[in-house]
């Protein structure tokens, strides 16, 4: 058996907790738990013919903000970063995490950015243009909602077959200009 760290990096209220909880519950939960330093949480996905042990690190927020958040990324085989779509300032806050983790660990570890709570698309202050600038910068965007469950799945399935290297991650950095239409592509997903 396989056992990979996953790091789930954002802002407070984002929704890293519950989309831990639908992947692991199949079920979304209402009540709003602040975590005490990080969370880990296991699970076991069958990959093709191997098994992966899933550690998945919820890390609060406010560690992100200290020099000490890096030291919970020591050993991560991948990131998730994860962003409210109704709340603009957490794509920043994501992009800081983003710069800070690549400069401590490379850009080479597999790393996606979820855009949760899709069901709430007509609330949101994330354009398809912008989830468009962060795919051309080199990382996927998944769209996901914890409450009706869309996304999440894909999302933990595609990274854990990324890490093994059972997939690769084409990103729109990845297509040549000629061929890439992410803005059709992503308000598609609207």
């Amino acid at each position: 058996m396989y056992n990979k760290k996953v790091c789930i990096l954002g802002a407070s209220g984002v929704g890293k907790s519950s989309l831990i909880y639908r992947f692991l519950n199949g079920k979304f939960s209402e009540a709003y738990l602040a975590n005490a330093s990080a969370k880990i949480d296991k699970t076991v996905l069958a990959v093709d013919r191997d098994k992966v042990q899933l550690m998945l690190w919820d890390i609060q927020s406010e560690d992100h903000a200290s020099r000490g958040f890096l030291n919970y990324l020591k050993g991560a085989s991948a990131i998730i970063y994860v962003i409210d779509g109704t709340r603009l300032e957490t794509l920043h806050t994501a992009m800081k995490f983003r710069q800070e983790t690549e400069r401590q660990l490379g850009s080479a570890i597999p790393s996606i950015m979820i855009f949760n709570k899709s069901d709430l698309a007509k609330q949101w202050e994330i354009s398809p243009s912008m989830i468009s600038e962060a795919e051309s910068d080199g990382i996927f965007a998944i769209l996901t909602s914890c409450r009706e469950g869309s996304g999440v799945n894909t999302a933990f399935n595609l990274i854990t077959r990324v890490m093994m290297g059972k997939t690769a991650l084409i990103t729109a950095l990845s297509i040549p200009p000629s061929t890439r239409d992410a803005e059709t592509r992503i308000q598609s997903r609207f």
